[in-house]
C-alpha cells in the first residue's frame, strides 16, 4: 500500500507518496542546516524535518507519542493551529497535521515523548513475475500433515490488516453451512467507508491464509481453510494508507480480540520510514498485541539484501514473526527451494537479524476481487478466470499466518513467543548455499506436545510498555483478605506507603508515598496476579510522577509466574504515566522472562 497523509481545508486527505525518494537521503542533514528554518529536537524523528523540506508550506503529518493525557496534547495542537485526526488507546498517541514551524514547539511541550512522521505504509506484495506456477505452497510448509489430523484452523481468528476482503461471500470464504468465515469487517481508513477491497491485495492475502478452494473444487486451497477471517481495512480503494491508519487497525484488533478469538494478525505492509523499534509507534502497537496473546506476522519487504532493508517497522520488531520469501519452483520437493532474490533480509538498526523464517512467496495463486485494480490492470496474472497470481513477501506472510492458525488450533494455550520459537526450532534449513535460511514445517511443530522454548526471553520491549508493574503490586496487596500480611510477605510497609487500612476500591491513590516502598524487597513470584480486580483501580487518580523505580530489582522478578490474563489493560490510564521519571537504564531487561500471555 502506498500512503496518505494530511488533509486539505475541506477535510480530504492529500496524496504525497509519489515523492518518497527523499527517504534514501540523510534525514537529519537538511533539518539541521542553517537555512532549514527548523530547530531539530532530540525527540523528533529526522524524517519529520525531511518531509517538511520536501513539502514547503504544507502541514506535516505526525504521530505524537505522549507521556501525559493525550487529550491535553491534542488540545494544545488544536489551539495552536494544528489539526488532530485521531487519539489512540492501544498506545498513548495522537495523530495530527501541524505547521512545519510548529514542530519544535510541539516537541518541547510537556507530555510529548516522541514525534514520528505519519508515514505512508507500503505494501510488501505484488512483485511482477509472468511465469505461471501451480499452487504448491501448502505442501512446501507441510500443511498437509495437520490437515490429515483434523487441524484446519477452525475456531481461530486471523485479522488481515490490509486493503479489505471481498466479496465476503466468495465460495472460498464460506463454511459448509453457507455462512461466511469473514466474521467481521471494519474500516479504519478515514478516506473510505466501504468494506470492498477495491485494490485487491487484502483479498489475495486472505485467500492464502484461509481460502478453502471451493469455487474450483479445492484446486486452490489456502493454509488454514477453516479459520475465521477478520477484515480490517486500513487502506482506501487505491491501496493508500498511513501509519496512523494501521495503528487504528491494530487498536481495533486489540479491543475485539476476545469477541472473535483473534490469535493471529497479518501485516503484509511496512512503514516507508526506517525507525528504531524502541521509538516507533507502530512497533509499540504490535508489541501490545503480542503481549496480549496475538501472534503477529509481518512481511520482511521486497528490497533484497540492500543496506537497511529490514529497518522499517514493524518488520524490525524483535518480538514479532518477520517472514521472508522462498521460491519453491512450483514443486513439492524441498531440495530445489531457494530464497527469492527480492526478499528483504539483514540486520535491523537495533542489531536483530531478520527475517526469522521464509515461506513460499513467488507465484502464489489465491482469491481476487474481480472488480479490483490489481485484477483489471494485471490481466497476465489472472488464473482460471477467478484467481490471481502474485509474488512478494506479502504472500509469504499470509502463508505464515495460516501456519500459525493451524498450530494454535492444536495448541491454543501457546503464547506468541512459544509459537514463534517452536516454529523456528522445528524448521528445515534450505540446501547449501542458502543454509542460513529456514522454512517452517507445520506438521512438525503442531505435533509437539508442549512448547520447547520461548523467543521472547532476553528481549527488551518498547519503552512504552512496562511501568504498570509498580501499580500492579499495590493493587494485588490491597485486594487480599489481609493486606498487611501480604505486604509483609513481599517486603512492603503499608504504613510507609500510606495504605494502612485501605482497600482496593477505596484507596486514595494520590496519597500513596511511592518513594517509601522498598521495591527491591518485593517477592514478585509470590504475587497472584489473576486475583487482582483491575477494574476497581482508579488509574486516573494515581500520581505517576511520584513513582520512583530506582530501587526496583527487575532481575529478581519471576515474570513467568505472573497471571497476565486477568489484567484489564484497557482500564489503565497510560497517558497519565510520567515516563520521563523512569530510569530505564537501571532495568536488567535481559533477565526478564517474557514468556507471558496477556489475553
Amino acid at each position: 500500500m502506498t500512503g496518505l497523509t494530511s488533509k486539505d481545508a475541506g477535510g480530504k486527505r492529500r496524496h504525497w507518496w509519489r515523492s518518497l525518494t527523499f527517504l534514501t537521503f540523510a534525514l537529519l542533514a537538511l533539518a539541521l542546516s542553517g537555512g532549514s528554518g527548523y530547530s531539530a529536537q532530540h525527540n523528533v524523528h529526522g524524517a519529520v524535518y525531511s518531509w517538511a523540506r520536501e513539502h514547503p508550506g504544507e502541514p506535516v503529518p505526525v504521530l505524537i507519542q505522549t507521556e501525559s493525557e493525550a487529550s491535553t496534547v491534542a488540545g494544545f495542537i488544536e489551539s495552536s493551529g494544528g489539526e488532530v485526526s485521531r487519539q489512540f488507546n492501544v498506545i498513548s498517541a495522537v495523530e495530527a497535521s501541524v505547521p512545519a514551524s510548529f514542530v519544535a514547539t510541539l516537541a518541547a511541550q510537556p507530555g510529548v515523548a516522541w514525534v514520528s512522521l505519519d508515514a505512508p505504509v507500503a505494501s510488501t506484495g505484488a512483485v511482477v513475475d509472468l511465469k505461471k506456477l501451480a499452487t504448491t505452497y501448502p505442501l512446501s510448509v507441510g500443511a498437509d500433515d495437520p490437515w490429515s489430523k483434523g487441524y484446519s484452523g477452525a475456531g481461530i481468528g486471523v485479522a488481515v490488516v490490509d486493503t479489505g476482503i471481498s466479496p465476503a461471500n466468495h465460495p472460498d470464504f464460506v463454511d459448509s453451512s453457507g455462512r461466511s468465515r469473514v466474521v467481521a469487517q471494519v474500516v479504519v481508513n478515514p478516506s473510505t467507508t466501504n468494506t470492498v477491497d477495491g485494490y485487491g491485495h487484502g483479498t489475495h492475502i486472505a485467500g492464502i491464509v484461509g481460502g478453502d478452494g471451493d469455487l474450483l473444487s479445492g484446486k486452490y486451497v489456502g493454509i488454514a481453510p477453516r479459520a475465521n477471517l477478520i477484515e480490517v481495512k486500513a487502506a482506501d480503494d487505491q491501496g493508500n494508507s498511513s501509519l496512523g491508519d494501521v495503528v487504528a487497525g491494530l487498536e481495533w484488533v486489540y479491543n475485539n480480540r476476545a469477541t472473535y478469538n483473534i490469535r493471529v494478525v497479518n501485516l503484509s505492509l511496512h512503514s516507508s520510514v526506517a525507525e528504531s523499534y524502541k521509538t516507533s509507534p507502530l512497533d509499540a502497537a504490535v508489541e501490545t498485541l503480542w503481549f496480549n496473546g496475538i501472534f503477529v506476522v509481518v512481511a520482511s519487504g521486497n528490497e533484497g539484501g540492500v543496506s537497511g532493508a529490514v529497518s522499517y517497522p514493524p518488520a524490525n520488531d524483535p518480538f514479532v514473526m518477520t517472514v521472508g520469501a522462498i521460491d519453491d519452483m512450483g514443486t513439492t520437493a524441498f531440495a530445489d527451494d531457494v530464497p527469492a532474490s527480492w526478499s528483504s533480509f539483514g540486520a535491523t538498526q537495533d542489531g536483530f537479524t531478520k527475517p526469522e523464517l521464509l515461506t513460499p512467496g513467488r507465484n502464489i495463486i489465491s482469491v481476487i476481487d474481480t472488480n479490483s485494480i490489481l485484477y483489471k490492470t494485471l490481466p497476465d496474472h489472472i488464473v482460471d478466470s477467478k484467481y490471481f497470481r502474485l509474488s512478494g513477501t506479502s504472500m509469504a506472510a499470509g502463508v505464515m499466518s495460516g501456519v500459525g492458525a493451524l498450530v494454535l488450533q492444536r495448541h491454543p494455550d501457546w503464547t506468541p513467543g512459544q509459537l514463534k520459537c517452536s516454529l523456528i526450532a522445528t524448521s528445515r534449513q534450505l540446501s547449501s548455499p542458502n543454509s542460513a535460511f529456514k522454512v517452517p514445517k507445520a506438521g512438525d511443530v503442531s505435533n509437539l506436545s508442549a512448547a520447547k522454548c520461548n523467543s521472547d526471553v532476553g528481549l527488551a520491549p518498547s519503552t512504552a510498555l512496562a511501568p504498570m508493574l509498580k501499580a500492579a503490586v499495590i493493587a494485588f496487596v490491597l485486594d487480599q483478605p489481609s493486606p498487611s500480611t501480604t505486604a509483609s510477605a513481599i517486603g512492603m510497609d503499608l504504613a510507609a506507603a500510606g495504605l494502612q487500612n485501605a482497600t482496593l476500591a477505596t484507596v486514595d491513590w494520590s496519597a500513596i508515598k511511592w518513594n517509601s516502598i522498598t521495591w527491591s524487597a518485593i517477592k514478585w513470584s509470590a504475587i497472584k496476579w489473576d486475583a487482582i480486580k483491575w477494574d476497581a483501580i482508579k488509574w486516573d487518580a494515581i500520581k505517576w510522577s511520584l513513582v520512583s523505580p530506582d530501587g526496583v530489582n527487575f532481575s529478581a522478578i519471576k515474570w513467568d509466574a505472573i497471571k497476565w490474563s486477568a489484567i484489564k489493560w484497557d482500564a489503565i490510564k497510560w497517558s497519565a504515566i510520567k515516563w520521563d521519571a523512569i530510569k530505564w537504564d537501571a532495568i536488567k531487561w535481559d533477565a526478564i522472562k517474557w514468556d507471558v500471555r496477556l489475553d
